[in-house]
């Protein structure tokens, strides 16, 4: 029982990436950037082209993957991963979540709306 309530409280307290809010939202805002740019069209989207956000270059992405409403950008610190999906009953609100060891599954640390 004790094991199931300590469980609890992990998986419900705050989770944090280490970064502020507006850190946070500069990377949610950075991946609708890249969603809505030609980088879509890539195959093969490399993490050091000059065409990927500061923003998201500065997480020292291992791999980015791009489809019509979703970013992952996958890191070799923690976080692991930064997800940004599209809410699926509400198109205009996106979140970002983070994920990896210590994060039990994806954690939401971010949602805005955007068009």
């Amino acid at each position: 029982m004790l094991l199931i309530v300590v469980g609890g409280i992990l998986f419900l307290r705050p989770v944090t990436d280490g970064r502020t809010p507006e850190e946070r939202r500069r990377i949610a805002e950075a991946c609708l950037t890249m969603l809505h740019s030609s980088l879509t069209n890539e195959i093969d989207l490399k993490p050091d082209d000059l065409r990927v956000p500061g923003v998201i270059r500065a997480l020292h992405p291992i791999d980015i993957e791009l489809t019509w409403s979703d970013v992952v950008v996958m890191c070799a610190g923690k976080p692991a991963e930064y997800h940004l999906s599209r809410q699926p009953n509400e198109p205009k609100t996106w979140i970002l979540s983070v994920a990896g060891p210590g994060y039990f599954g994806h954690r939401e640390i971010l949602r805005i709306e955007h068009d």
